[in-house]
């Protein structure tokens, strides 16, 4: 009678146990989804050429962290291209500190095709990660390779541009691949350089500017030219001179009107890298170019 007694008293106890262990179970498995650590996530949008641009955002608790960014936002690859074109810095070469620009000369449209792309498909929460490989050949054989990279993002009428790495030489051991290069954070600094502010930038730190990428100074391309032949060139800048006199384009180039269709502004980038190639003369660009203003639809 007793241990009947006793089973009945315990089986309550036990059930009342069972839900108590299931109510603290519920009650880690929500805060561990709430006060979790957060997670990065990565959302590849471009590659071509050793050049490569990607979407980085932070999730917590299956949530994405909300970072107030302007996106998506449609820019044109060639005024981008103006952009990256007047960042410089100053950096120890050998014995000299020298300035030298952010981003390769001749890579600097493939560059800004990257960073359109990229732009155009991020969300408020995603930021732009480019990373560009230039490689240097020796002997006919590609030997060394150098990394630039930055991480980019719109907010209002400000264009940010963080630098992590500018001309890095990649080690041959561990950045065999794509995965393996170092990616560029706001705030971290990898290398010992400095971004040299102009009058078109806002410095923003030692290693970031900004850019208010809809002001006319965009418009052209006064840091760079582009030869016949493709080729493309950038002008000496002294480390206290001003931007050079008479370095706009054609006086036949109108300027960009404002609020042009992001299928207009592919359009455009477009011919332009068709007339950088050396595919088309400056009679056949110019007349192109014309007739896409003019029958440019509206956003």
């Amino acid at each position: 009678m007793l241990a009947i007694l006793g089973l009945r008293s315990a089986t309550p106890r036990c059930a009342r146990c069972s839900a108590a262990l299931a109510c603290l179970l519920a009650l880690a498995v929500a805060f561990a989804a709430g006060c979790g650590t957060t997670r990065v996530v990565r959302t590849p949008v471009y590659e071509k050429d050793r050049i490569e641009a990607f979407l980085r955002g932070y999730e917590q608790g299956g949530q994405a962290v909300a970072r107030g960014f302007a996106h998506p936002a449609v820019v044109a690859p060639v005024r981008l291209a103006h952009i990256l074109a007047f960042v410089d810095v100053e950096m120890l070469v050998g014995k000299e500190r020298r300035r030298l620009p952010a981003v390769d000369p001749g890579a600097v449209y493939e560059v800004a095709e990257a960073l359109s792309a990229a732009l155009e498909q991020a969300d408020p929460s995603q930021e732009v990660v480019v990373r560009a490989v230039r490689q240097e050949r020796s002997l006919g054989i590609f030997h060394k390779q150098f990394l630039t990279s930055f991480v980019a993002y719109v907010k209002g009428d400000l264009l940010t541009l963080h630098f992590g790495h500018v001309d890095w030489e990649v080690p041959k051991m561990g950045a065999g691949t794509r995965d393996e290069l170092p990616e560029p954070k706001e705030g971290v600094r990898v290398m010992d350089f400095r971004v040299v502010p102009d009058s078109a930038l806002v410095a923003l730190g030692p290693q970031s500017v900004g850019a208010e990428w809809r002001s006319e100074r965009f418009r052209e391309p006064e840091r760079i030219q582009v030869t016949p032949g493709g080729q493309v060139l950038r002008r000496t800048i002294l480390l206290e001179s001003a931007p050079e006199e008479g370095g706009g384009a054609s006086p036949a180039e109108e300027p960009l009107p404002q609020n042009l269709s992001p299928e207009t502004l592919r359009a455009l980038a477009e011919l332009e890298e068709q007339r950088r190639a050396g595919q088309l003369s400056e009679a056949e660009y110019q007349s192109r170019r014309r007739a896409l203003l003019g029958a440019a639809p509206e956003p």
